[in-house]
């Protein structure tokens, strides 16, 4: 996907995304807890940078956004609070208890240092 993502920017082009990732230096229990809770992705075992640079990107980057990806964990569960009585009788109880449980393991595991979310920039 990077490569034809390089393939389709001009020269001198720039592409940005953010991923959610593993931060290094984590044990074996950490890293099975964060991958239990994080998005299938997290499990990648290469870095964003190294794939990035083996699809030949250039000036790659990479700017740590968890703070703002916690708050932003925050005010999902803060809204799904708020209009939890709807959710429930549009969803039903399972699904909005699964919902609110999963968003709280993932907070807990931002508040750990198991997750973190990564904005990558690179140029062509």
């Amino acid at each position: 996907m990077l490569r034809a993502s390089r393939r389709a920017l001009r020269p001198g082009g720039r592409t940005a995304f953010h991923v959610i990732e593993l931060p290094s230096g984590l044990d074996d229990r950490q890293r099975r807890r964060a991958v239990s809770i994080g998005p299938p992705v997290v499990a990648v075992r290469t870095s964003h940078e190294s794939l990035l640079r083996s699809a030949g990107f250039v000036d790659v980057e990479a700017i740590d956004a968890t703070a703002e990806y916690l708050d932003t964990q925050h005010r999902w569960l803060a809204a799904t609070l708020r209009h939890e009585d709807e959710m429930r009788a549009t969803l039903g109880d399972d699904m909005v208890d699964d919902g609110l449980e999963r968003r709280r393991r993932t907070i807990d595991a931002i508040a750990d240092g198991l997750l973190v979310r990564t904005l990558y920039t690179a140029r062509r």
